[in-house]
């Protein structure tokens, strides 16, 4: 009798070792904690990358059995991460759970969720930043039994899409405000000024780059002992040149001189993520005119360091921000321009910040210190009491357990 043939008799046998291997099999399966297959990204420091390392440490240290699928990237080549957390992930992609009673979740853009996985339940965590979604988007969401999404922004534009609203559930995202707190070691930077803009982002024209840029050239002058950071990269391609990018604009676009602008100081590619904390030390405020966030985790990290924050007034980080912990930019909702650089925003409506208001907050940030401290200090509080990973996990257990019947 053939092996193939065996297999497909064995449910019926009840004898010698073809009972024996079913015996078997079935104790194997059900060795076999039930717990979450994690489908996503944890390498690389990207938005999707943060969040899923956060949620697969958070439940791995509540004692919820993790299965780990990393996506893009399958280890950690860019070393970012810090030892015990690579070691920790190391033993999570060997761990196996039983996914016929398990939840299978998937914290990737909609378009790369897994349709031929099969779990007990399947949870797609997803976010976009404008104000519908991208072609193939709404099909993939409706094949998951739950879309979990970060923002009540979200929700409300899932919803509008056609997303079943059943399936629709507001997750937070936290902050680690023992990582990013307002005592730690600020990085040594060269040539920074008596009083540092920080602005964190992938360079793309939904971060606004070409906005801050030119608000901050026209508002501060060569003379005035200010700087703005940027860390950034380049898109596509993080190992593109940022430099050229940057002189072009401010002598081609803003027609200044490099000796007659106030100071810029960039910070390319990729740092370490134990050195971001230390980066957020060395701003006297964060800015990002951002024109659509799915969450908007800077905000939040700047905060949590005791960070004077001013940020677009629209999108995923109204959620956490408001006029009492930061400065907000009013906006209009305006179609994405034609020549988009990134394909999935065409057609589609993003924020457009105020320009001047942009100019008079960075401005007013400068000049009234002490009054963007004391929202920074509140913004610090709010992270500590209600957005740190360590309430917000709760939440995230919570939903797992009611999925799993516990």
């Amino acid at each position: 009798m053939s092996q193939g043939l065996f297999v497909e008799s064995e449910s019926v046998a009840s004898e010698s070792k073809g009972h024996r291997v079913k015996a078997r099999s079935a104790a194997a399966t059900f060795a076999r904690p039930t717990g979450v297959l994690v489908r996503g990204a944890v390498y690389g420091g990207s938005g999707y990358a943060d969040e899923t390392l956060a949620v697969v440490l958070g439940l791995a240290r509540l004692g919820i059995p993790v299965e780990l699928q990393p996506m893009y990237m399958h280890t950690d080549t860019m070393d970012l991460l810090a030892p015990d957390v690579r070691d920790t992930l190391e033993v999570l992609k060997l761990q196996r759970v039983d996914r016929a009673r398990s939840v299978l979740f998937q914290c990737l853009t909609a378009h790369d969720f897994s349709l031929d996985l099969y779990a007990r339940f399947r949870v797609g965590r997803t976010t976009f930043e404008t104000d519908r979604l991208p072609v193939g988007w709404l099909e993939a969401c409706q094949a998951m039994d739950e879309v979990w999404v970060p923002s009540q922004f979200n929700r409300d534009v899932f919803a509008a899409e056609g997303v079943d609203e059943k399936k629709l559930k507001v997750l937070p995202e936290g902050v680690h405000t023992e990582i990013f707190r307002p005592d730690v070691q600020p990085l040594d930077i060269p040539y920074r000024r008596g009083f540092n803009f920080l602005s964190i982002f992938e360079w793309t024209q939904r971060k606004g780059p070409e906005l801050l840029l030119r608000a901050y050239l026209t508002e501060f002058k060569a003379d005035e002992d200010v700087a703005l950071i940027i860390k950034t990269y380049a898109r596509p391609d993080p190992r593109t040149e940022i430099l050229p990018r940057l002189v072009n604009f401010v002598e081609r676009e803003m027609g200044l001189p490099l000796e007659k602008a106030p100071a810029i100081i960039v910070l390319p590619g990729f740092m370490r993520n134990e050195d971001i904390p230390r980066l957020y030390r060395v701003a006297d405020a964060f800015v990002l005119p951002s024109r659509g966030e799915g969450w908007g985790r800077p905000y939040m990290e700047a905060l949590a360091s005791e960070c004077p924050v001013i940020a677009s007034r629209w999108s995923g980080q109204t959620d956490f921000l408001h006029d009492r912990n930061s400065y907000l930019i009013d906006c209009k909702v305006v179609p994405a321009p034609a020549n988009i650089d990134v394909e999935l925003y065409a057609g589609h409506c993003w924020a457009e910040p105020d320009f001047d208001q942009l100019r008079h907050l960075m401005r007013h940030v400068f000049t009234h210190r002490e009054e963007a401290k004391r929202l920074s200090v509140q913004g610090r509080r709010e992270m500590v009491e209600r957005w740190d990973w360590n309430v917000i996990v709760e939440q995230w257990v919570k939903e797992f357990l009611r999925l799993l019947g516990n």
